[in-house]
């Protein structure tokens, strides 16, 4: 097991947000989000005795919440997924903003969600794992089961329609 992680308490801490994150930009909804990661861990420790210390434990997290949003897209793939988010729910107010910048932070997220949305869902996830919980080429390479090169060929595919929809939707000038 990694030096670093003493702990499943440790391990929690430190990757419930980021794997929390991941699932709300998959899934484009707080309550999938919350009930997945909670899965995550869930099986992650039931798991953790199997744990090889091939990848780490942050890839190894992905993997798992990768795989589960998979089979719980599978399953709902034959209902409509409608988001009931309420957008004020969303928005994290800070002492140091203004409230047009809490507004103008806030558009622009839910504008990067729709245009995500758009795109495959190979194309979404890659762009989530590479851009917003920054996870290294080859840590998307060993969570995704891809070669290297698949997944910056990917990536790059993913951006330009990525901008291609931004530009579309007359979001860019």
């Amino acid at each position: 097991m990694e030096k670093n992680i003493k702990s499943l308490e440790e391990i929690y801490t430190l990757y419930k947000s980021p794997i929390y994150s991941y699932l709300y930009y998959q899934s484009g909804n707080n309550f999938t989000a919350e009930e997945l990661t909670q899965e995550v861990f869930l099986k992650a420790f039931k798991g953790l005795s199997n744990y090889r210390g091939e990848a780490s434990i942050k890839t190894w997290l992905f993997k798992i919440a990768h795989n589960l949003y998979i089979n719980w897209q599978k399953k709902e793939n034959k209902y409509e997924m409608v988001s009931i988010d309420d957008d004020l729910l969303n928005t994290i107010v800070s002492e140091r903003d203004k409230p047009e910048e809490l507004v103008l932070k806030h558009e622009k997220s839910k504008e990067i969600r729709n245009v995500l949305f758009k795109l495959k869902d190979e194309y979404r996830t890659v762009l989530i794992l590479s851009d917003i919980e920054e996870l290294s080429y080859a840590e998307i390479a060993e969570t995704m089961g891809w070669s290297l090169p698949k997944v910056k060929v990917t990536i790059y595919r993913a951006r330009i329609k990525f901008k291609s929809y931004f530009l579309e939707d007359g979001e860019i000038k």
